[in-house]
C-alpha cells in the first residue's frame, strides 16, 4: 500500500463498527471493520479476546475481506481505534520493510545459516538508520533514495565511509 493522498474521514458507527474513505494512489478506498468479543476457544488461538472483520475496496480492483485477531477486550480496543491502527500499521511496510525489500534486496538474500541471518539483519537495518539521518540533513529528504545514500557513502573511494566509521562522533551534516 502507498501513501494516502487525500485526507482520511473515518466514522464511528458505534463501539463495533467503523468505516473510513480516503484516496489513495489516485483511487478511491473504503474500509469497514466490525468487531466482536470472542474467547481463546472460539478463536482457536492462545489470548484472544476480540475478533473483527476488515473489508477493503479500492475503486477498481476486487473487494478483499480479512479477519483479525487481537488480546484487547472491546473496551480497551474499539472499532474506530481498531481500524485507525490497522491502516497506520502499512507504515511499517511502506517504510522500513520497502526499504529492506527494495532497495537492499532482502528477499533474494541467499544467507542459511542462522548466525548469518542475524549478522545481516543487524548491519541491513544499522545502514537503514544512517540512510534515514543522512536524509534528514538533505534538500528535498523526500526524493532521496538508499541508493543516492550509497552513492554519497562510496565517493571518494569509500572516504566518507571510513570518516563515518572511524569519527569520534560521526555525522552526516554538510560542513557549515
Amino acid at each position: 500500500m502507498g501513501k494516502a493522498s487525500g485526507p482520511r474521514e473515518v466514522r464511528s458507527e458505534g463501539p463495533a463498527l467503523a468505516a473510513s474513505r480516503e484516496r489513495n494512489k489516485s483511487r478511491n478506498e473504503t474500509r469497514t471493520l466490525q468487531s466482536a468479543p470472542l474467547t481463546a476457544e472460539q478463536a482457536g488461538f492462545p489470548l484472544a479476546a476480540q475478533g473483527a472483520r476488515l473489508r477493503r475496496e479500492v475503486e477498481g480492483q476486487q473487494p478483499e475481506t480479512v479477519a483479525l485477531l487481537t488480546s484487547l477486550p472491546p473496551e480497551r480496543l474499539d472499532a474506530t481505534r481498531w481500524l485507525r491502527l490497522n491502516r497506520d500499521a502499512w507504515g511499517i511496510e511502506t517504510g522500513l520493510h520497502a526499504r529492506l525489500d527494495v532497495s537492499r534486496r532482502d528477499d533474494q538474500c541467499r544467507l542459511h545459516a542462522a548466525n548469518a541471518v542475524w549478522v545481516h539483519g543487524i548491519f541491513e537495518r544499522l545502514a537503514n538508520s544512517l540512510f534515514l539521518e543522512w536524509r534528514s540533513y538533505q534538500l528535498k529528504p523526500q526524493h532521496k533514495t538508499t541508493t543516492d545514500f550509497a552513492a554519497y557513502m562510496s565517493a571518494d573511494h569509500g572516504r566518507r565511509v571510513i570518516l563515518a566509521v572511524t569519527a569520534r562522533h560521526p555525522t552526516f551534516r554538510p560542513p557549515s
